[in-house]
C-alpha cells in the first residue's frame, strides 16, 4: 500500500514537468547595457563628490523603474550613473537626486549591518554566468555592505571584500563612489570581458521604494539572470591577491564567586594566521591556523527537554564566508526539514562529546573547555570558466582532556573529545547558462580513538551525494532532486549506540522493518528528495517528496535530527505587490504533508494557512493555523513500541510597526492545543529606538508556557524485567529577555553590548504508565499510577512504584535510564565588543564576556525574584584583546 501511494504521488509530482521545455515568456523588459570608460590619467580620489573630470566626460546612464511599490513605473527620484576603470580598479559613479535633500537619511551603523537609510548598490556578475554576482552597497551615512549572490536568486551576506567607497550630500541629493579592485572579483580573462551589472537604489521614504537600471518585473522570475551588461572593459587580466592576515590575542579568565575564588586569574596568549589567495582559474584558497572566535556572539540559551539537539547558526566568519558553495540540502522550506544538510560547519569545533571521569576522591575543581580546539582548517572555491564550481574544505581539531583537581592535592585527566580531521569536496556544473545544474558532495570525519577511552564514538563516518536541479527556459518549471548515501564504522559499541539513537531506535518491538545488530561495525543509508515547482507570476506552486532510510548517519559532519521518514507536501502560494487602499502588498500560502516510516506506519498529515501583509503606513502584519491528524509516535517511549498521537492544531500571529521610525515595536504569539488536553502558549513583545542615528537599543523579552498531560518522564521495570513507560503531567514556564545596544562612532569604530537573562522551570505531577500505546483515546492509552504508591528520590526523581500498595516496590529504575524532575534553570550571558578597523581590513576588538548559571532541582518560577538572583550567580569573565592586520603581498 506505501509504494502505492508513493507511486501516484511521484506521478502527480512528475505531471508538471512534462512541460518543461515550453517556449520562452515574452516580456517588455529592456536589456540594458553601458560601456566603461578607460583612465588613462590619475586616478579618481573616492571621496563620494563625483567631481572628478572623468565623470564630466563618461556617458551616464539612468532612467530608473521601480520594482516596489509601484512595478514598473518610473522611480520618483531620478539617479543615473558612470562606469569607469583603471589597470586595478573598477570605478562606478552614482548620482541620486532628491529635491528634498534635507530628508535624506543615512543612519551610521556597523559594516554590513541592513538599516531604513538610503542606499546605493551596485552588482558584478563577472563570471557572466547569469547565475552569480557580487555586490556592493553605500549608504548615505557611508556604511558599506558586500555580499556575493549565487544560483541566481540565493545571497551570501556573509561574504567580504576590500574595497572602497565614499558617498556626499548636497542640495541636489547624494552621490556615491564605488572603487573595486579587480582582485576582488572573480573572473576569466579574455581581450574584451563582457560582464552582467546591475545597478539599484532603495528610497525608504516613499514607501520602501526599490528602482533599479536593468529591471524585471514581480511577474517574472530569477534574480541575477536579469542583469544588463558592462562592456568596454579590454585587456584587464584576473589578478591573483594574497591577503596575509596574522592576529595576536591575549585574555585573562576568572570567576568572580561572591563565597570564594574558584579559579585564580587565567591568563592566555595566543597568536594564529587567515590566509587568501586566488588563483588565475578563478579558485580562491582561504585558510586559517589556530583560529580563535573570541569576539563572536554566544548562542541563545535554552534548556532543551527533548531527545533532539538544537540547530544553531553558525556566527564564525572562517565559516561563514562562501559555506553556501559547501551546503549540500537534503532539506526543502522552513519547516522541520528544512535545517537538513550534509554539511553543518559548527559540528567542527563542536563542544566535547566526553564527560570528566574522577577517581573517586574529593574534588575541588574541574577544569573542561566549552569547544575543541581547530588547529587549522583551509578551503578552495570558486567557479571555473566552463560553468565548474568547486569547493574543497579540510579542517583539523585537536585531542582535548578534563583536567580533575582534588582536595588533596592530586589531579586526573581524560580524554573528552578525540583528535580529528574533517573533509569536505563539493563540485557543481552549469549547463544551459545555468538554467541546468549538476552536481556532487563528498565528506569524512576520522577520528583518532586509540588510547582515549572514546571507543563508544564512531571512528570514521562518510557522506555522499548528488543533486539536480532543473528550470525551464522560461524559469516557469523548476526541478530540485538530490540523493544520498552514508556510511559509518566503529567499535560495535559505537555502532549499537548509532542504531539505539533517538533518532532511529532499531530496537523498537513494533517496526518489523527495524531490527539490532549488535555485532555490526557498519551502518548505512540513504536518503534523498524530489521536488518539483511553477512560478507563474503571482502563484507559485511546489509538490516534492523528501526521504531519508533508517540507517541513514549523517550527523558527524551534517545535520539532520531524525530520519525514517517520508515526507510528501504541496505548497500553494500567491503574492500580490501592487499598492491598494489598504495593502502595500500581501501574500498567503495554503500547504499540505503527510509522513510515514520506512515501514508504511503513518506519522500523521495535516495542513495550514499563513498570510503577511505590509500595510500603506508600513506596519506588518501576519498570522496562520496549522491542523494536524495524529498519527503514529516512533520515539516518545525511548525505544519502546511506537505511541498514538492526538489530532491537534495551533495558531499564530505578528504585528510590526513601522520600522523606519525611531521608536518601533513588535510583537509574536503562537498557541498549540491537542485533543488530548495539551496547551502551550508563546508571546514575544519587541521595542527598538534609535534615539540618535548612530544609537540603536532593542529589548525583546519572551514568554513561554505549556500545560502537558503526558510529558516523558522515564521508564520502570517490574519484577520480570518487563518496561513501563512512565509519563506525568507538566507545568513549563519560561521567559528570556534580550537586550541590545549598537554605538557606531564612525564606519570604522564600533561598540556592541548583548545582555539574556534565561529563566525556566518545571512542575512534574499526575504520574500515569503507558496501557495502550495503540489507543487514540488518552483514557485509554493511559492508566494512572496510584499516588500513595510512588517513591521518590532526595531530589524529587520518581524511583518506585507500589502499584498494588502492598508495601512492596513493583516498578523499579531501569539501569541506564535517566528521569526527569521538577527544576529550575536559570542562565545570564553577556558581552560587549568594541570593534575598530583602523586600516582597511585590519581590526581591533575588545572584548568582555560573562556567563553564569544557576540549577536547582525543585519547582519554582518566580521571574523577578530569579532575576535578581542571577546578579548573585558565580560568573565566568573573560577579557580579551584581539589583534589582526592584513597583508596584501
Amino acid at each position: 500500500m506505501k509504494y502505492t501511494r508513493l507511486l501516484i504521488l511521484l506521478i502527480l509530482v512528475w505531471i508538471p514537468a512534462l512541460t518543461l521545455g515550453s517556449p520562452q515568456v515574452k516580456t517588455d523588459r529592456q536589456e540594458r547595457t553601458i560601456s566603461a570608460v578607460q583612465i588613462n590619467g590619475s586616478r579618481i580620489v573616492i571621496d563620494g563628490r563625483l567631481d572628478d573630470k572623468i565623470w564630466e566626460s563618461a556617458p551616464r546612464q539612468g532612467d530608473f523603474i521601480q520594482r516596489n511599490p509601484d512595478d514598473g513605473s518610473k522611480g520618483t527620484q531620478d539617479t543615473d550613473f558612470a562606469v569607469c576603470y583603471d589597470s586595478d580598479v573598477l570605478y562606478v559613479g552614482i548620482r541620486a537626486y532628491d529635491d528634498q535633500p534635507h530628508l535624506i537619511d543615512g543612519i551610521l551603523t556597523r559594516r554590513d549591518e541592513s538599516s531604513p537609510s538610503d542606499w546605493l548598490y551596485i552588482s558584478i556578475d563577472s563570471y557572466h554566468d547569469h547565475r552569480t554576482a557580487f555586490e556592493f552597497g553605500l549608504n548615505a551615512a557611508g556604511v558599506k555592505q558586500d555580499l556575493r549572490r549565487f544560483d541566481d536568486t540565493n545571497a551570501d551576506f556573509d561574504w567580504n571584500a576590500v574595497w572602497e567607497g565614499a558617498v556626499n550630500i548636497d542640495d541636489q541629493g547624494w552621490s556615491a563612489e564605488f572603487a573595486i579592485p579587480f582582485r576582488e572579483l572573480r573572473f576569466n580573462g579574455s581581450e574584451e570581458l563582457v560582464w552582467g551589472f546591475n545597478v539599484y537604489r532603495e528610497f525608504p521614504r516613499n514607501d520602501n521604494e526599490l528602482a533599479l537600471w536593468s529591471h524585471w518585473s514581480h511577474e517574472e522570475t530569477g534574480f541575477v539572470s536579469n542583469y544588463g551588461e558592462l562592456t568596454g572593459l579590454t585587456n584587464i587580466e584576473p589578478v591573483q591577491p594574497f591577503y596575509f592576515t596574522p592576529f595576536v590575542l591575549g585574555s585573562s579568565a576568572i570567576n568572580d564567586s561572591s563565597t570564594h575564588l574558584l579559579r585564580e586569574y587565567e591568563q592566555v596568549a595566543n597568536f594564529g594566521l587567515d590566509i587568501r589567495k586566488s588563483f588565475d582559474l578563478g579558485l580562491t584558497f582561504s585558510g586559517t591556523i589556530n583560529p580563535d572566535f573570541g569576539q563572536v556572539e554566544a548562542d541563545p540559551a535554552e534548556f532543551n527537554l527533548t531527545e533532539f539537539e538544537s540547530y544553531f547558526r553558525e556566527k564564525r566568519p572562517f565559516f561563514m564566508e562562501g559555506g553556501n558553495i559547501l551546503n549540500f540540502s537534503l532539506g526543502f522550506g522552513d519547516g522541520d526539514n528544512s535545517s537538513n544538510t550534509l554539511f553543518y560547519s559548527r559540528r567542527i569545533g563542536r563542544a566535547p562529546q566526553g564527560r570528566a571521569l574522577s577517581d573517586g576522591s574529593s574534588v575541588e575543581r574541574i577544569d573542561v573547555t566549552e569547544s575543541t580546539r581547530i588547529l587549522a582548517a583551509g578551503k578552495v572555491t570558486g567557479k571555473l570558466e566552463n560553468g565548474l564550481s568547486l569547493g574543497l574544505m579540510t579542517a583539523a581539531t585537536a585531542e582535548e582532556k578534563a583536567v580533575i583537581k582534588y582536595v588533596d592535592g592530586h589531579e586526573s585527566s581524560n580524554v573528552i573529545e578525540p583528535a580529528t580531521t574533517y573533509l569536505l569536496t563539493r563540485v557543481q556544473q552549469d549547463y544551459r547558462e545555468g538554467l541546468t545544474t549538476l552536481g556532487g558532495i563528498f565528506t569524512s570525519t576520522n577520528r583518532s580513538l586509540d588510547s582515549t577511552g572514546m571507543e563508544y564514538l564512531r571512528e570514521n563516518a562518510y557522506t555522499g551525494g548528488i543533486d539536480f536541479n532543473h528550470r525551464s527556459d522560461d524559469r516557469m518549471y523548476s526541478i530540485e532532486s538530490a540523493i544520498a548515501f552514508s556510511h559509518v564504522t566503529g567499535s560495535e559499541d559505537a555502532i549499537l549506540r548509532t542504531q539505539l539513537h533517538p533518532s532511529r531506535y532499531f530496537q523498537r518491538p513494533d517496526a518489523p522493518h527495524l531490527s539490532v545488530d549488535s555485532s555490526a561495525t557498519s551502518l548505512s543509508g540513504v536518503g534523498g528528495k524530489f521536488i518539483v515547482g511553477r512560478s507563474d507570476g503571482k502563484w507559485n506552486t511546489f509538490v516534492g517528496l523528501i526521504g531519508t532510510s533508517p540507517g541513514l548517519e549523517v550527523n558527524d559532519l551534517g545535520f539532520m535530527r531524525g530520519v525514517d521518514n517520508i515526507n510528501e507536501f504541496v505548497w500553494i502560494g500567491y503574492r500580490h505587490w501592487e499598492p491598494g487602499d489598504i495593502f502595500l502588498n500581501y501574500s498567503f500560502n495554503l500547504n499540505q504533508w503527510a509522513n510515514w516510516t520506512f515501514g508504511g506506519e503513518s506519522k500523521g498529515f495535516g495542513g495550514n494557512f499563513n498570510g503577511n501583509a505590509t500595510l500603506k503606513n508600513n506596519w506588518s502584519v501576519g498570522g496562520g493555523m496549522n491542523l494536524n491528524k495524529g498519527g503514529i509516535v516512533p520515539f516518545h517511549l525511548h525505544g519502546g513500541p511506537s505511541i498514538q498521537s492526538s489530532n491537534n492544531m495551533s495558531t499564530w500571529m505578528h504585528i510590526n510597526t513601522d520600522h523606519r521610525r525611531n521608536l518601533s515595536a513588535g510583537g509574536s504569539g503562537h498557541y498549540f492545543y491537542s485533543t488530548d488536553d495539551v496547551h502551550s502558549m508563546n508571546l514575544s513583545p519587541s521595542l527598538t529606538w534609535r534615539p540618535r542615528k548612530n544609537v540603536s537599543l532593542s529589548l525583546g523579552p519572551d514568554f513561554h508556557f505549556l500545560d502537558d498531560t503526558w510529558a516523558w518522564i522515564t521508564t520502570l521495570q517490574d519484577t520480570t524485567n518487563q518496561p513501563h513507560y512512565i509519563f506525568s503531567g507538566l507545568k513549563l514556564a519560561q521567559t528570556t529577555l534580550t537586550f541590545r545596544a549598537d554605538i557606531t562612532l564612525s564606519t570604522t569604530l564600533s561598540l556592541q553590548a548583548y545582555a539574556q537573562a534565561f529563566i525556566t522551570g518545571a512542575d512534574f505531577f499526575d504520574f500515569r504508565e503507558v496501557d495502550d500505546h495503540t489507543a487514540s483515546d488518552f483514557g485509554q492509552r493511559f492508566a494512572t499510577l496510584p499516588s500513595q504508591g510512588l517513591s521518590f528520590t532526595s531530589w524529587g526523581a520518581l524511583n518506585g512504584v507500589d502499584i498494588d500498595q502492598d508495601g512492596i516496590v513493583d516498578y523499579s529504575p531501569t539501569p541506564g535510564q535517566g528521569v526527569y524532575s521538577d527544576f529550575n534553570y536559570s542562565q545570564l550571558t553577556s558581552n560587549v565588543v568594541l570593534r575598530w578597523e583602523y586600516s582597511t581590513g585590519s581590526v581591533m576588538y575588545v572584548v568582555w564576556s560573562r556567563g553564569a548559571e544557576g540549577y536547582q532541582p525543585q519547582w519554582k518560577f518566580e521571574p523577578t525574584e530569579d532575576r535578581e538572583s542571577l546578579m548573585d550567580l558565580d560568573a565566568d569573565n573573560i577579557f580579551l584583546i584581539k589583534i589582526n592586520k592584513l597583508l596584501n603581498i
